[in-house]
């Protein structure tokens, strides 16, 4: 679920790609950025996933990290973030009482509330890096991302981290490489660093488990951040291997160009298309 969550993240940059079709330039430009990151994505898949399944190393690393960390505590641990979201919850889930009676309206009433908190505070993030990134992100790009491949991960977690979302932070990528301010060789190492950043969302979530299963949640994050290592160690360093998704990416934009039904078929197929057939495949096999 996890590998597949990886992949599943990646289509709102490639739907944003979509966006620039209409100016030929842009798109191509803007599509190869978009799509690297899928295709690093399936290649990690690809070799990872048979890897654990003969060899189980990424469940085996986890639990033997976690089983340190858990040896360092001195007791149970009450996850503050969950004590911060009760006294917030509270005066909410009052107000669901108040106004209905039967528990379904309050359950409604609720996940509604928390829909419109999620998009909210989504558009409202979206806004303040796209009016931060406006004005000062053509210095930072020339300066800093040109300058260090390492440098460049970090930018991607840190970013990442702070806006706890690699689809936000990848999307951000495709118009600066529509404009030419961005290239896709220095795109990718974000790319990278955003697939790390990102676990710390699974980190965050396994602080607010409390008591037996506390454990389990640490496991399934410390799995998360070892598969995106694996991935970034696999394919980065070796120079030879670290150009097959870019050369992929420019190929198949390549296509694209002259035929727009082969982006339609790239994130259908690729999203929903492969998921399908394997979730078929895999039922007749059993």
């Amino acid at each position: 679920m996890i590998m597949g969550a990886n992949i599943g993240t990646t289509v709102t940059s490639t739907i944003v790609s979509l966006a620039h079709m209409g100016r030929v330039d842009e798109f191509r430009r803007a599509f190869p950025v978009a799509i690297c990151h899928d295709i690093f994505n399936y290649i990690a898949v690809l070799v990872l996933l048979p890897l654990e399944l003969m060899t189980g190393y990424l469940q085996r690393g986890a639990v033997a990290i976690g089983s340190l960390v858990e040896g360092a505590g001195g007791g149970t641990y009450e996850s503050p973030i969950r004590s911060a979201l009760n006294g917030g919850y509270a005066p909410i889930e009052g107000l669901a009482r108040f106004l209905f009676e039967r528990e379904s309206g309050q359950a409604a009433f609720l996940l509604v509330l928390s829909g419109l908190f999620i998009f909210g505070a989504l558009t409202l993030l979206v806004r303040t890096m796209r009016t931060a990134a406006h004005g000062r992100v053509e210095v930072m790009v020339t300066t800093v991302l040109g300058s260090s491949a390492i440098l460049s991960m970090l930018i991607g977690m840190i970013v990442t981290v702070m806006v706890q979302s690699s689809s936000i932070t990848t999307s951000l990528l495709v118009p600066l490489a529509a404009a030419g301010v961005l290239r896709l060789e220095q795109a990718f190492p974000v790319a990278l660093g955003a697939n790390v950043g990102t676990t710390v969302t699974a980190f965050l979530a396994a602080l607010a488990v409390s008591g037996p299963n506390a454990a389990a949640g640490l496991d399934i994050a410390l799995v998360h951040l070892l598969f995106n290592l694996t991935g970034i160690l696999l394919v980065y360093p070796v120079a030879g291997i670290r150009h097959i998704p870019l050369r992929l990416a420019e190929r198949l934009t390549g296509v694209a160009v002259r035929s727009r039904r082969t982006v339609v078929l790239w994130v259908v197929g690729l999203f929903y298309g492969v998921p399908t057939v394997v979730l078929v495949i895999s039922r007749w096999w059993h």
